[in-house]
């Protein structure tokens, strides 16, 4: 009897052993078949590497000008139209003494003035505005699914496309943003900056900190390292910052930004 029961027990373990295989084998198949599925979707998603491993084309490593469109200093409001619709008064002319003493011509030092120069501004990348900046009312975010402020222009561009440096300038900052990914800030004097993100990690040789750039100089590619707007269309990340606060961006570059 007991002997019918010590078979009976080494059976069931021999079965259970069995199960317990059985069930680890369809587990692992079950694993290898998602990973596998999930790589196949991943490189079939726009057949595009990695950010840090997506081919770089030779304009963006060797740096140099691409061709986008340029745009002259936007002129300032004139405030003498305001004053000339002011009323005027017809006051009679005042009087004027005689002179006693020959009137002399005032030295001219005109041509001694350095002649005033203006800045010639390039849209960053030839693309379209998919979202604009709006720091006044919140705007839908398709990543984040919220709503939320704009700091800078989405300039759409696809992934290894040139980004050029707005105006002429040097460069204060290259990093690594946890949420907007690589990010480049070039300093154009009188508290005047410009902020490009969403970056390739590889950029020209050329561009470092404290490198001078022109206007239209490559200072970089789109990339796909901005975590936060990475549901939107691959696209460049633009700011503008004066005296350390964010400027619209089409204060610069006026209504038509870029071209397709």
């Amino acid at each position: 009897m007991d002997e019918e029961q010590d078979l009976n027990e080494i059976k069931q373990e021999k079965a259970a052993k069995i199960i317990y295989v059985a069930i680890a084998v369809i587990i692992t198949v079950t694993m290898a078949v998602s990973v596998i599925t999930a790589v196949n979707r991943r490189n079939k998603k726009d057949k595009l590497p990695l950010p840090d491993e997506t081919t770089v084309s030779d304009t963006v490593k060797q740096g140099g000008t691409a061709s986008l469109p340029h745009i002259l200093t936007p002129p300032k409001p004139d405030k003498t139209t305001e004053d000339t619709k002011a009323p005027v008064k017809n006051d009679p002319p005042a009087t004027v003494p005689p002179q006693t003493e020959p009137v002399t011509d005032a030295p001219d030092h005109s041509a001694d003035a350095p002649a005033s120069t203006e800045r010639v501004y390039t849209v960053p990348v030839r693309g379209s505005v998919i979202k604009d900046y709006t720091m006044d009312m919140p705007v839908f975010s398709v990543t984040m699914n919220d709503y939320r402020v704009h700091n800078g222009m989405d300039l759409h561009a696809s992934v290894g496309d040139p980004v050029c440096a707005f105006t002429d300038g040097v460069v204060s900052k290259i990093y690594s943003d946890p949420m907007m990914g690589q990010t480049v800030v070039i300093d154009h004097g009188d508290g005047l900056s410009s902020v490009y993100q969403n970056l390739q990690v590889v950029l020209p040789d050329k561009i470092a900190e404290g490198a001078e750039v022109s206007s239209g100089d490559v200072i970089g590619a789109v990339g796909e390292t901005a975590l936060i707007e990475c549901a939107e269309a691959s696209h460049l990340h633009f700011c503008i910052m004066k005296d350390g606060r964010y400027e619209a961006p089409s204060d610069y570059l006026g209504p038509v930004y870029a071209e397709e």
